[in-house]
């Protein structure tokens, strides 16, 4: 079988290696990101074997071996005889990959995006338009893994398997046959951990995504009062996770569950019961990697998966450090992840003090204008996923296919 891998950084690396265990299964990647492409299939040439090693749930450490079979810029030639496509990619580059596909999109098509971020849904329809009503969609909450590719075609590494992930398709009445065929055939393919479920409508996946939540939320707390000096010491992600930032992201979470509790009264017939608050999500994704469940703040900074995750920073001089706000933590995680969330509480009457002083600050550090006097009205909203962008303006067209 082939399936067409659509990426070529982290999430991509592991992907292609581990689905080499399979030996029925050839996985082609599209990539078109020049410089990455070019630099793995030289590796390729070259005889060169992409390892990823593997810190298991069981705390144990493997290696696993293997290359894509073929990489290639063409999406003609990638999209020949393909069944399933997957979307391991930024979600800033979701638009662009969408659009290369569109003209060889043919019925039947199952669509996975792994993760698929928030708003992902919008994205789809506003690309493929009237082609996506005879597509399989469906979008997982997150990666399977915390990991890092080291060196482009050769090295990566899984710091942390999740336990269970939750996904979801975007037509409500969707081709169960074919969601169930495609999920057996990706939990084959990056193997027992973590299983993969279908739970919900994709409206739960983008309320439940992970990075809009985490990720904005710990960089304004690390940051929001930086003086603007270089530092030396350079401090971890989520182990060095200060009190700020971790309760704006609780005050984040609790709005999405406002968001949601407003659309399950909207429209009951969506199942959006595995919508979690941060802290059950953390506990059900990473429970045995979590050394203290005491509270949220305890349960970030023992997350072993994340422990070696550091906060993105430039170095200005030997030694000295400042924060890079050109990360996707900030460029796609604001407008492929909080701005949608943003967008959904608009159409729905509620109200997000917390994500408008995480939004407010973001924009001011990347130079970027979402929100204006507390409205999703600046002038680079039409570049973000949210569903303003996508022409929604009522509450019932957040829904369906």
């Amino acid at each position: 079988m082939k399936i067409l891998l659509c990426g070529d950084g982290n999430g991509a690396h592991v992907f292609s290696c581990l689905s080499t265990q399979q030996p029925d299964i050839r996985v082609y990647i599209l990539s078109l990101y020049k410089p990455v492409r070019e630099k793995w299939q030289q590796s390729i040439k070259e005889g060169a074997v992409l390892s990823v090693d593997c810190r298991n749930l069981d705390g144990t450490q493997t290696t696993i071996s293997g290359n894509p079979t073929a990489i290639t810029d063409d999406p003609a030639t990638a999209m020949e005889g393909v069944g399933l496509v997957v979307f391991m990619n930024p979600a800033f580059t979701h638009y662009e990959y969408l659009r290369q596909l569109e003209p060889f999109v043919q019925p039947g098509l199952t669509l996975v995006a792994l993760p698929g971020q928030t708003g992902f849904e919008y994205a789809v329809r506003k690309v493929w338009k009237e082609k996506r009503k005879h597509v399989n969609i469906i979008a997982f909450e997150s990666l399977p893994w915390a990991c890092k590719m080291s060196e482009i075609g050769k090295k990566a590494a899984i710091f942390g398997f999740k336990e269970v992930l939750l996904g979801g398709p975007m037509q409500v009445a969707s081709n169960n046959k074919a969601t169930e065929d495609a999920v057996a055939i990706l939990q084959r393919c990056i193997g027992p951990a973590p299983a993969l479920k279908i739970h919900y409508y994709i409206c739960g996946m983008s309320l439940n995504s992970l990075n809009a939540i985490l990720h904005p939320s710990l960089m304004y707390g690390q940051w929001y009062e930086w003086d603007g000096k270089p530092i030396s010491d350079k401090p971890r992600f989520y182990f060095d996770a200060n009190e700020l930032g971790i309760k704006v992201m609780e005050d984040v979470s609790n709005e999405i569950c406002s968001i949601c509790e407003a659309l399950a009264k909207n429209s009951p017939e969506l199942n959006l019961k595995s919508v979690d608050p941060i802290f059950e999500f953390l506990l059900r994704v990473y429970n045995d990697q979590i050394k203290d469940k005491t509270s949220l703040y305890t349960a970030v900074r023992s997350n072993t998966a994340y422990e070696e995750i550091m906060h993105p920073l430039k170095e200005t001089e030997p030694g000295l450090f400042v924060p890079d706000f050109t990360s996707r933590y900030l460029t796609e995680d604001i407008p492929f992840g909080m701005i949608p969330l943003r967008g959904m509480a608009t159409l729905m009457n509620v109200n997000t003090p917390a994500m408008d002083k995480v939004i407010g600050w973001a924009q001011s550090v990347t130079g970027k204008e979402y929100l204006v006097d507390g409205a999703l009205a600046g002038k680079d909203l039409w570049e973000t996923s949210c569903p303003q962008s996508c022409g929604a303006t009522l509450a019932s067209q957040l829904f369906g296919c």
